[in-house]
């Protein structure tokens, strides 16, 4: 379910479901670890991407990683009256987004960033049932 979400999002923002990217889901402590080494912050964060693009001959296009705190999607679940499901799916688009180079630096580009993230999720929720997403899990 997870392959197939990410392919719709693909295709959503660029039309390559045939894209490859890797998702790795970590609990806060080990995404502290990730957001000290690689973003230079201290404590945990929500979503941390890596563009690693690289195509080689005959294979798909790989993108990069994303690493995805499932604390942290669950503290926000319920501070935001969202779904934990949701709340992840936000998290893969968002980290989908930056690595096709969108970015949330400063105000402008986050309110586009946030824009773009909730107009793919509306189009995700009417189309498909999310709850089966993260079973895998």
């Amino acid at each position: 379910m997870v392959r197939s979400l990410t392919a719709d999002i693909l295709r959503m923002i660029r039309k390559e479901p045939f894209a490859d990217l890797e998702l790795i889901f970590l609990d806060d402590k080990a995404m502290k670890i990730f957001n000290k080494r690689y973003a230079f912050r201290d404590g945990s964060t929500d979503v941390l991407s890596f563009r690693i693009e690289r195509r080689e001959f005959g294979q798909k296009r790989f993108l990069g990683e994303i690493i995805i705190s499932l604390d942290m999607a669950l503290r926000n679940s319920k501070v935001y009256g969202t779904d934990f499901t949701e709340e992840v799916v936000l998290y893969v688009i968002h980290g989908i987004l930056h690595l096709f180079g969108y970015d949330d630096g400063n105000p402008r580009d986050s309110r586009e960033m946030v824009r773009k993230q909730n107009r793919i999720l509306d189009k995700l929720c009417a189309c498909r049932d999310l709850s089966e997403v993260l079973m895998p899990l």
